[in-house]
């Protein structure tokens, strides 16, 4: 829902700069005040993911064949695998 609401402008500069610093926006930073003042569980925060970098110039162009090969390579092993297990 949205709402607004008139706070002191030092107040608002104080929240503001907390937020910052906690890498939140005014809005996560005031959500979770009153859910701590109305005794509700803190929001979970969601999580960044991050992906491996590889070094410039490490990568090179894959042809169709190769990932077709691949897949070949990964089924075929498990195939072996599942029938190992029988």
């Amino acid at each position: 829902m949205r709402t607004t609401i008139e706070i002191p402008d030092d107040l608002f500069r104080e929240a503001k700069s907390q937020a910052a610093l906690r890498g939140q926006t005014l809005k996560q930073f005031v959500e979770e005040g009153i859910r701590m003042v109305l005794g509700h569980p803190p929001a979970p925060r969601p999580t960044r993911v991050s992906f491996p970098l590889l070094p410039a110039g490490t990568r090179k162009a894959i042809s169709v064949e190769e990932v077709r090969d691949f897949i070949h390579q990964t089924e075929t092993e498990d195939d072996l695998r599942h029938a190992s297990l029988d």
